[in-house]
């Protein structure tokens, strides 16, 4: 059986063909593009046995994909946020409200086995999520994305522009300055988060480091400034779609 696994987020699309556990083919493209995506995908000519996917973008994108993959047979399986699943408990006060793909990231890092960790999808939104030893998400933080900082900044600011730089210890051009003010954010926003995990842990007697697991388009572009046991793993959402997919089925 070939699994199609589709996460669709508010910038870019990003699939994998599951064979079993295996990746056999992955890609990713803009959703600007996505008229294209049977063929940039090899839809037919992978011709997997089921799809299923996870989507936080607008009902027009979802539905664009929808009838591309009617076209050639296919109904895609959408997965939910629910109050537990794969041995993961979600903490939301409305579960069905997460995030399916933080929520498909979240089963995948724990059934990889990287608990208690912070699972941090670093996209368009910046998510930290908090995955405690016992597959319990204590909950999490969204703040602006790479991106959407230098956007936001020169949307808001005459003088400036969305062309950054590169992080620098100390910047002295605006470049630099930009590039730097926003990674040094986001890593803020991950070192907190992380502060605050291991204390939960502490107070129930658990000495483990967190580790973070990064994924997302600026998941690299993190991965140097973060202290401690801090990976990369690009396909997690799309794991964890294949996961609940198969609970589910």
């Amino acid at each position: 059986m070939t699994l199609l696994a589709l996460d669709i987020g508010n910038t870019r699309l990003k699939w994998a063909y599951f064979h079993g556990e295996d990746v056999v083919n992955r890609g990713a493209m803009f959703i600007a593009e996505i008229d294209q995506f049977l063929i940039r995908a090899d839809v037919a000519g992978q011709k997997p046995t089921a799809v299923a996917g996870s989507h936080v973008a607008n009902a027009a994108t979802r539905r664009k994909i929808e009838e591309q993959l009617a076209s050639l047979g296919y109904a895609v399986d959408w997965i939910e946020s629910s109050a537990s699943a794969c041995g993961v408990t979600n903490a939301y006060t409305e579960p069905a409200r997460l995030g399916t793909d933080r929520w498909a990231a979240l089963v995948a890092a724990w059934t990889r086995g990287l608990a208690p960790c912070l699972v941090v999808s670093a996209g368009t939104a910046l998510t930290v999520d908090q995955l405690d030893e016992r597959g319990q998400f204590l909950g999490g933080a969204i703040v602006a994305g790479y991106h959407a900082m230098l956007g936001g900044l020169a949307g808001n600011t005459a003088a400036l522009s969305v062309d950054a730089g590169d992080w620098d210890a100390r910047p002295v051009n605006t470049r630099d300055a930009l590039a730097t003010g926003a990674i040094d954010a986001m890593v803020g926003a991950i070192e907190r988060s992380r502060s605050r995990l291991t204390s939960a842990l502490a107070e129930r007697g658990v000495r483990v480091a967190p580790k973070i697991v990064l994924t997302g388009g600026s998941a690299y572009r993190l991965l140097s400034h973060l202290d401690g046991e801090a990976m990369v793993v690009e396909t997690l959402a799309l794991e964890g779609v294949r996961l609940l997919a198969q609970a589910r089925a």
